[in-house]
């Protein structure tokens, strides 16, 4: 894809050049802006709703993770890598694996436990990258709790500010009560019962919502400055 990763432009290099942003090794960062953020995050959650929902079986992709939403030229989000992907033999129901298998910081609990899966275990792993489009940091950051979920849930039930956690580039850009709405949703949606997560229609919709004020807030801020 056009513009590769999204785990490369959150915690890798990349170089604007014009229009389009090509990717190198070792050139400034340039962060994504957060209207950006919500467009890939849209994408992605239509990707995994329709898998989940609107496939017959449903389809789990297992390894739903930043370094596997690819974007294009114009950010929209492609849901790649396929290779753990497992059919369901009714939606809901759960299937056991004969092995774990995953990336650190995006498995669900119960997965690792159980080696049980159903669509509960993608929106787990969509509820971290979320956190970290919204906090900028690593699925495996949280310091000395281990993982980025775990960090956050700690945090939102400290009652903190939640700013206090938003990725310093898009912390004053504007737009604080859909960055806080989708850190909430992040948390929610990496709970550690199956059952309190929502399902990826459920995390579309709030995407959707998110992304229609985003929008007018832009338009608003673009007509002032013209």
């Amino acid at each position: 894809m056009d513009n590769g990763s999204l785990d490369r432009w959150l915690h890798g290099s990349v170089l604007c050049s014009g229009y389009s942003m090509a990717r190198t090794r070792s050139v400034q960062h340039v962060p994504l802006d957060w209207p950006t953020r919500l467009i890939v995050a849209v994408g992605a959650a239509q990707g995994l709703c329709y898998m989940h929902h609107g496939c017959s079986p449903p389809i789990v992709h297992r390894d739903v993770k930043t370094s596997n939403i690819l974007l294009d030229s114009e950010f929209r989000a492609k849901v790649a890598d396929f290779g753990l992907a497992r059919m369901l033999v009714r939606e809901g129901e759960p299937n056991t694996m004969s092995a774990v298998a995953g990336s650190f910081g995006y498995l669900a609990p119960e997965y690792a436990y159980t080696r049980k899966v159903n669509e509960k275990v993608d929106v787990y792993s969509f509820g971290v990258v979320l956190l970290e489009l919204t906090t900028g940091r690593k699925a495996n950051d949280g310091s000395e709790l281990g993982c980025l979920a775990d960090w956050a849930r700690r945090h939102y039930q400290s009652g903190v500010s939640i700013l206090d956690v938003i990725d310093r580039s898009i912390r004053n850009a504007g737009y604080p009560s859909e960055i806080e709405t989708v850190f909430r949703l992040g948390v929610q949606c990496t709970g550690t019962l199956p059952l309190t997560r929502s399902t990826m229609k459920d995390v579309l919709r709030v995407l959707l919502k998110c992304c229609e004020q985003t929008l007018r807030k832009s338009r608003m801020e673009f007509s002032m400055e013209f």
